[in-house]
């Protein structure tokens, strides 16, 4: 079969999202599609006039060399020798080239000094990168950053960046030793460029996480999260979380925590031996973000979340054919390739559709503002009698002579285009009051769910706030902290589970309040920083995506 990639059940999208860094970012914020992240593209691997003509750019590597501390930023030494000359990580303790915590050299200046500074620049620089590798596990967890480091850091080395050219190969650099930055319309590198979309922006691209049949359930005392009410009651729950996605050639992913004792669930699009496997016996993989866009819409259409309903669907279209003729948008037909294509201009759809950096403030700013809202259309039918122009105008204006009440009804029909129109035409419509503008947003923009003040109160799942890497980092942290603890602590679990607990708690979802938001400012900024909101874009295809789910299992059950 060669490589043949799963995709995000409900959203099509697939989970071995690649990421390439742009100037000043950390080495971390580069990874390609199997996650890995030490394997910079060389310029030897691009096409030199294409990424010039595309304005890429690229920087110097590191010379590295093997198990030096100094000298290779990838060396990590093992667990158990961390610490294991503490002299060295002592304040008294020195070294040929001790430096004082100012960074001056202790020493006696003398006629080298000026020679052994750039040295010693140089071995801190090393040092700093194998520091920083070191103290974060990142090299033991492909994929995505872990935690806030590859965020809060502006970078892990010193970069030497400059601009690709044709002439690049002849200028003395060997092209194995420069990385290839790609600029946001380079398609070289088949990744998004992190000139296009930022870290932030795309955490938690790379989680997938499954619904397991319950007969695949091999420990129920391997629940760490917590199961919600319709895995307790239902016939599937959630699998824990994992970094990608390997090749159903390979072998199926490895996900954490073990839920229920399954740390490898099979996870499928599509049936390819029905006569021998039957559809209990295949797992349905989606971002947890895209699972909690189904559990919202289904509270809503079905009262509750409908997970016998989604299997239905789902086991009425399981085979090859049935999964990609789903209509879904253009651009995600683009990028099925048999590796993911990560066309420029669409990483859109790699951002987080629930927590999107930008829009909170946005919201926050719309929800402040004091402005007057005229709540009456027609606040002084009579036209100045100082303006000619605007007396004749307004004489000419059939809707000036109505009641507001004709008005009120006329608007309530009226989308934002026919609404544009109108208000060119007729001065009554000038200001339009507050709830016409949230009346738009709830037609236009039924996935704004802070919008939402009058709906029950949803409580996305802990599954959404966490990536697969958070997970397996905390996993190593609470082995390594029982591990010390259990030493001097007969309860060690009791103190790991205080000093380092298992997420359960969310924290509180934004609602605007009906009364005090500026509706008009919160649909004219969306619509103004549109293309800044990627998140947002991507939470209005996933919606869209549900919907047509959601009428395809009124369908199925129906039938039924």
């Amino acid at each position: 079969m060669g490589y043949s990639e799963i995709y995000c059940h409900i959203c099509g999208v697939s989970f071995n999202i690649a990421r390439r860094r742009k100037p000043g970012e950390p080495d971390l914020a580069s990874w390609d599609y199997t996650g890995k992240q030490d394997d910079y593209p060389g310029v030897d691997e691009v096409d030199i006039d294409t990424c010039a003509q595309n304005g890429c750019f690229a920087a110097i590597k590191y010379p590295k060399e093997d198990d030096d501390i100094l000298k290779d930023p990838d060396y990590i030494p093992r667990d158990e020798g961390l610490y294991s000359e503490p002299d060295e990580y002592d304040s008294e303790y020195e070294t040929v080239n001790a430096m004082s915590v100012s960074g001056e050299d202790e020493a006696n200046s003398d006629s080298n000094d000026d020679d052994r500074d750039g040295d010693e620049d140089s071995e801190v620089d090393f040092y700093s990168d194998w520091l920083a590798k070191t103290l974060d596990p990142q090299g033991r967890f492909p994929g995505e950053p872990v935690g806030n480091f590859g965020y809060s850091n502006e970078r892990c080395r010193d970069d030497r960046i400059f601009s690709i050219q044709p002439s690049i190969l002849s200028d003395g650099h060997d092209p194995e030793e420069l990385e290839h930055i790609p600029n946001r319309a380079c398609t070289e590198a088949n990744a998004y460029s992190g000139f296009a979309i930022s870290l932030d922006e795309m955490r938690g691209c790379r989680t997938a996480q499954c619904l397991v049949h319950k007969g695949a359930v091999q420990d129920q005392s391997e629940n760490i999260i917590p199961l919600d009410d319709w895995e307790i009651s239902g016939n599937w729950f959630l699998s824990g979380l994992c970094d990608g996605m390997p090749s159903r050639d390979c072998s199926s992913p490895y996900v954490w925590p073990a839920q229920g004792g399954v740390n490898q669930p099979r996870a499928e699009n599509v049936n390819f031996d029905p006569e021998w496997t039957t559809s209990e016996d295949l797992a349905m993989p989606f971002h947890p973000w895209c699972f909690d866009i189904f559990c919202r819409q289904s509270k809503t259409r079905f009262n509750c979340i409908n997970i016998p309903g989604l299997i239905k669907w789902r086991n009425s279209e399981l085979s090859y054919d049935d999964f990609h003729s789903f209509p879904r948008s253009a651009d995600v037909f683009e990028g099925q390739d048999q590796f993911w294509h990560h066309a420029p201009g669409r990483e859109y759809l790699a951002a987080n559709p629930l927590y999107v950096p930008a829009l909170p403030t946005i919201l926050l700013n719309a929800a402040k503002e004091k402005e007057e809202w005229n709540q009456k259309i027609i606040e002084n039918p009579k036209p100045p009698k100082y303006h000619r122009a605007s007396s004749l105008a307004v004489q000419n204006d059939v809707f000036a002579l109505m009641p507001p009440e004709i008005c009120l009804l006329i608007i309530s029909y009226l989308n934002a285009g026919d609404l544009t129109n109108l208000r060119i035409a007729s001065k009554v419509f000038t200001k339009l009051p507050n709830g016409v503008w949230q009346r738009l947003i709830r037609e236009e923009m039924p996935w704004l769910w802070e919008s939402h003040y009058d709906d029950g109160v949803h409580h996305p799942s802990v599954w959404t706030a966490v990536t697969a890497n958070d997970l397996m980092l905390l996993k190593e942290e609470r082995k390594r902290y029982s591990k010390r603890l259990r030493e001097d602590y007969t309860s060690t679990k009791e103190v790991v589970d205080y000093l380092l607990p298992i997420p359960k708690e969310m924290p509180n979802q934004l609602i605007l309040p009906k009364e005090s938001t500026n509706w008009h400012a919160v649909y004219t900024q969306i619509k103004k920083n549109w293309s800044n909101l990627k998140g947002l874009k991507n939470r209005k295809r996933i919606w869209e995506d549900v919907e047509e789910i959601m009428a395809r299992i009124e369908k199925c059950e129906a039938e039924s």
